[in-house]
């Protein structure tokens, strides 16, 4: 978690608290606000000296905030020698014109705010990422996305919008989010669902499917991640999380990945140990007499993991049984 510094006056106290909500929204950060106001007796230069002690370090300049004098020998050092030393990245947060050195604006990462104010917070929030994350992922925001960038980037939010929509947002803010989730869940079942978003998000889903979901709820509250349900038609509420994810919802299909029935599919899950999945795909096999001893087998090994022992047993019975007597059990 990065720790950032935002160097203000008082008289810009309200937007440096602003900015703040915003981050705090948006960015696993640790925002020291209220030690980085101007101090009677200090200027931006002292006061950006003492935010050296944090990863980043925002100056928000304004007629406030700017010193009536910027003397080289005092700003020099604290910018270009010892914030290099503090191992210190800086951001030049231009809130009105003001005088200050222009060398600023050129050496460090710097956000116009003076036409508007919110999208340079969100500039600033991208570029926080792509320090987190390790990525330079820069584009441009359309205008007519700027309802969605308000419903799910600068907050956790849920929208349905069309398909194209929802791929040009994704295209162009993936920077704003720790992670980006595309659930192709066209035909699909609430199972095969979260499998899919669990495996994307990297967790290990092997238990029933109602135990699975609150794990997939946890996990998505803490993250600022954006989750796209791709033209679901079962209801996914039982994986939706109440904290810092955004979900986005399409109107119409964009991506249809053909689905697999067969036993060598099923025995895929199985082996990826997305046992719900697995289970259900398992099922439909035996209802329809594919292969019904191995279907059971495996059935039965799923059932077993899960603790139901008389389903299990059931299962065994069935392998034993004629198939007269199949047809009673099923």
């Amino acid at each position: 978690m990065l720790s950032v510094f935002p160097a203000h006056a008082p008289e810009d106290a309200p937007f440096a608290q602003q900015l703040t909500a915003f981050l705090e929204a948006g960015f696993d950060a640790r925002l020291f606000t209220d030690d980085a106001v101007i101090r009677p007796g200090e200027d931006l230069i002292s006061t950006a000296a003492m935010g050296l002690t944090a990863d980043i370090l925002v100056v928000l300049m304004s007629p406030a905030s700017s010193p009536v004098r910027w003397p080289r020998e005092r700003w020099e050092p604290v910018f270009f020698e010892q914030a290099p030393q503090s191992n210190t990245r800086i951001a030049v947060f231009l809130l009105e014109e003001c005088l200050f050195p222009r060398l600023l604006s050129r050496k460090f990462k710097f956000l116009d705010a003076t036409k508007s104010r919110l999208k340079a917070m969100r500039l600033l929030k991208r570029w926080l990422w792509s320090i987190q994350l390790e990525t330079s992922h820069v584009t441009l925001q359309s205008a007519d996305l700027e309802s969605v960038y308000q419903e799910l980037a600068d907050q956790p939010g849920t929208l349905t919008v069309p398909g194209e929509t929802a791929s040009r947002f994704v295209g162009e803010a993936a920077g704003e989010f720790e992670a980006v989730f595309w659930i192709p869940a066209h035909r699909r079942t609430l199972a095969q669902i979260a499998g899919e978003l669990g495996a994307q998000m990297g967790m290990t889903l092997d238990g029933p499917l109602e135990e699975n979901c609150p794990r997939i709820r946890a996990m998505l509250s803490t993250r600022r991640c954006l989750v796209v349900f791709d033209s679901p038609q079962v209801a996914v509420d039982s994986i939706l999380a109440h904290g810092r994810t955004s979900y986005l919802f399409t109107t119409e299909p964009v991506r249809v990945e053909p689905l697999d029935n067969s036993l060598a599919a099923a025995r895929r899950l199985v082996a990826d140990r997305r046992y719900p999945e697995a289970y259900d795909a398992l099922l439909r096999l035996l209802d329809a007499g594919a292969e019904p001893e191995a279907c059971a087998r495996d059935l039965i090994w799923i059932c077993e993991h899960w603790g139901r022992i008389e389903e299990a047993n059931a299962l065994r019975v069935h392998l034993s049984a004629s198939p007269m007597q199949q047809l009673r059990l099923f």
